[in-house]
């Protein structure tokens, strides 16, 4: 497949960086690797003695998915489980099975029967080769009720936030803590709000009068885990038993907070308004931003993986991929039974790879004529081209002589067998920019200025090792030595209608970047055979060398491949979407160092049927920005409607291409909580920047904040909201020079974007 296609496909992770962002789904995902996970903790209101565990993953849309596994817990409410590779949310049940389960009652001092169908449960994130230890009980349930009702039901950062939430409100973590016994009495707070559960019960609150104490504990937990802390009854009724029970066993006073998410503050709403925006402020300058989101930093490492990281890996593989063909060729045609032919066109589907000549000069002057004289074969990557432009930067396409109609830039690999070792090839590698223009317009021909970059003519050496099948098939490479340097092509195509000229304007805005002198490279690649899949698995290293100095390293890891499938005639044009990539990268620049797995797939064709590229592009691991993490989770870029979009159409109401970045994962900051983020942009192109929109959507938590956000931007307005869980609020609209601030509606300051101050309405104001 074409690995070019990596840096086209990137660029929509720049969409990522903006004040917005979308919930993700905080689902699991299964791991390759059978690496074990232990989990332990007891099922307890009082201890639930022989019930049946379940472990559940979540869905996609946040809700219960599949069974993990399920266990027994023993007579004192403990179980324990390990499981093989799995990251995500877990959901814990426990469960009545008739006739065996039990549970002892605290208020009464008896064992009793659960009635059927009573049920506990706990959410929480696992991650495969660790161990957790998780209560179950009716907090635990609290906490995964309010959990999914938040929108997107049970991601990591609802389940997060509702069990951060219940711990400050209850000033321990019940999913945490084990509830401590003396001689049936409690001995710490995890104990004493079980007891006072049990005691809420015995005396019929919450309207629990009917059916004995087991339907009555039933009663009780369903209600506090439907109406939660919220319900003043409810906190009101918990709290007076909670007092009985702690001066009873001698217990500190727990003095229950606010419900989930607004902890009781007697701060006033300016007060809440003023530490709100301190926290956006002080985030801000910690990431260097220069507005209130963390734009600059996510541009950064953006920038690095478009511009940077995925074109020298791209360049990288193209050049193996490219030799191989080459290699190929010769094995056919030279070497094997295949008649003669000066050279070969390859393409996947209508989409062109490249091509290969033989020739019998080491100039390259002078084709060969039969495989007598066939000497050396030159190959060529597909052109990637930057349109011309006049002087203001608008396209101006050519017509007269001398104009200039387009810049090719391409990737030239020769290869020189080795007269001893028919395995043994030496490569050059060479990038070339042409400039073309028109030499005569009837007939129309074309003049080309050749600029190379690298070593000089025939450019920079390596050496390919090969191995082959019995038919002559390579089966696996290794290259190691000097590759040309990679380029880096990136395009902030605009167009606008210019009342002036009373015509459409376009400017490409595409310019190309050359990343060092030189990359000096170690890849090993194989070629087999996973069912009717062919997968070239790539491992080795490569390096940026600028200035005779190492700029940017990066690794790939076993594990890294790409993947097709051939069609009747054994060439790689099936358009099926069976090919993928997947790289494991690690290393960097001493900006950005990135650790995970980039993986390019989804391949489809547009609604004209010509155009086949991936819609999907995510990279998943760990970033460090300056030395110092920053950002651990997962990056991706779709093309959502790509099948129903005809890219050889102009963009227009009709023909919308809809693309969407997302951000999920945590921000770490020195000194501050660590931010979990979900960030989603979604853009609908349709041709023009008066048309266009794109939506935001998101959330971020530090700490005992939330903040929602949400937004829409179009030629007409561009408005982002900000607004935590405790009801304050900022309003970015760009078209106004003042933004609100409110808490709970009333209006409490605003920001300037004149002055650059935050006013409020004491009269106090922060100055940016």
């Amino acid at each position: 497949m074409k690995s070019t296609k990596i840096v086209a496909a990137l660029a929509v992770a720049a969409l990522i960086t903006g004040c917005g962002g979308g919930s993700g789904n905080g689902s699991a995902v299964d791991t390759p690797q059978n690496t074990s996970l232990s989990i332990q903790g007891d099922a307890i209101k009082g201890p639930m003695a022989q019930a049946k565990i379940s472990l559940y993953k979540t869905t996609a849309d946040g809700k219960q998915g599949d069974l993990l596994q399920e266990t027994t817990s023993d007579n004192n409410g403990h179980y324990s489980v390990t499981l093989n590779g799995y990251s995500g949310i877990v959901i814990a049940v426990a469960s009545v099975v008739s006739g065996k389960t039990t549970m002892y009652d605290e208020a009464t001092g008896q064992t009793i029967s659960p009635t059927a169908g009573f049920t506990l449960r706990a959410s929480f994130p696992v991650e495969s080769g660790k161990t957790y230890s998780a209560q179950i009980n009716p907090f635990t349930d609290l906490a995964t009720a309010a959990a999914m009702a938040k929108s997107g039901g049970l991601t990591t950062i609802n389940v997060e936030q509702a069990n951060s939430d219940l711990a400050a409100a209850l000033t321990f973590n019940p999913l945490t803590t084990t509830p401590t016994f003396n001689a049936g009495k409690p001995t710490n707070s995890a104990a004493a709000v079980l007891v006072a559960v049990s005691q809420m019960a015995l005396s019929g609150e919450l309207g629990c009068i009917t059916g004995d104490q087991a339907a009555k504990v039933a009663c009780v937990t369903t209600t506090l885990s439907t109406k939660g802390l919220a319900d003043a009854g409810v906190k009101s009724a918990l709290q007076a038993k909670i007092n009985l029970v702690v001066d009873a066993a001698g217990l500190p006073a727990l003095l229950i907070g606010g419900a989930p998410g607004t902890p009781v503050s007697t701060a006033t709403p300016l007060e809440q308004t003023k530490a709100f925006m301190a926290t956006l402020r002080s985030n801000a300058k910690a990431l260097d931003a220069a507005d209130l989101s963390l734009q600059t930093e996510l541009q950064k490492v953006a920038d690095d993986m478009k511009s940077r990281t995925a074109p020298i890996a791209s360049s990288s593989i193209t050049a193996l991929n490219v030799a191989r063909l080459g290699v190929q060729l010769w094995n056919d045609v030279i070497k094997g039974g295949a008649p003669f032919v000066t050279g070969r066109t390859f393409y996947k589907g209508y989409e062109y790879l490249g091509g290969c000549s033989f020739y019998s000069d080491t100039n390259y002057n002078t084709l060969a004529t039969s495989k007598t004289d066939a000497k050396y074969v030159a190959c060529q990557a597909a052109t990637q081209q930057i349109p011309p432009t006049d002087a203001n930067g608008e396209y101006k396409p050519c017509y007269a002589v001398g104009q200039w109609c387009a810049t090719q830039w391409s990737y030239r690999v020769r290869l020189h067998p080795d007269a001893a070792d028919v395995h043994k090839f030496t490569i050059y590698t060479q990038t070339r920019e042409a400039k073309i223009t028109v030499k005569t317009v009837s007939p129309a021909t074309f003049d080309e200025t050749r600029t190379p970059y690298g070593a000089a003519f025939p450019g920079n050496a390596a050496t390919l090792a090969t191995q082959h099948d019995g038919s002559g098939q390579v089966t696996a490479l290794n290259l190691s030595g000097e590759l040309s340097p990679a380029f880096s092509i990136t395009s902030n195509f605009a167009s606008y209608f210019d009342t002036t000229l009373n015509r459409w304007v376009y400017k490409p805005n595409t310019v190309a970047t050359v990343l060092g002198d030189k990359h000096n490279v170690t890849l090993s690649a194989a070629l087999t055979k996973v069912g009717t899949l062919d997968n070239l698995a790539l491992s080795g290293s490569m390096e940026l060398i600028k200035a005779g100095a190492l700029e940017t390293r990066l690794e790939l890891s076993a594990g890294s491949y790409l993947q097709a499938r051939q069609d009747a005639a054994g060439n790689y044009e099936a358009q099926d979407g069976s090919q993928e990539m997947l790289l494991k990268l690690k290393g960097g620049t001493a900006g950005s160092t990135l650790t995970g797995d980039l993986k390019i797939s989804a391949f489809k064709l547009d609604a004209s049927g010509t155009s086949y590229i991936p819609t999907l592009v995510a990279f998943n691991g760990s970033v460090q920005r300056n030395g110092i993490a920053f950002f651990e989770g997962a990056l991706t870029g779709e093309a959502l409607n790509y099948a129903s979009f005809n890219s050889t159409l102009p963009r227009s109401g009709t023909n919308v291409q809809t693309l969407r970045a997302g951000l999920m994962g945590k921000v770490t900051i020195p000194n501050r909580p660590v931010l979990s983020i979900s960030l989603s942009a979604t853009q609908n192109d349709k041709g023009s920047s008066a048309s266009n929109t794109t939506a935001l959507s998101g959330q971020y938590v530090q700490g005992l904040l939330t903040i929602n956000m949400s937004g829409a931007a179009s030629a007409t307005a561009n408005i982002i909201t900000l607004e935590s869980t405790s009801g304050v609020k900022l309003v970015i609209d760009k078209s106004q020079p003042v933004y609100p601030l409110t808490k709970s509606g009333q209006a409490v300051g605003q920001y300037s974007t004149l002055t650059n101050r935050i006013t409020y309405t004491d009269s106090s104001y922060e100055q940016f």
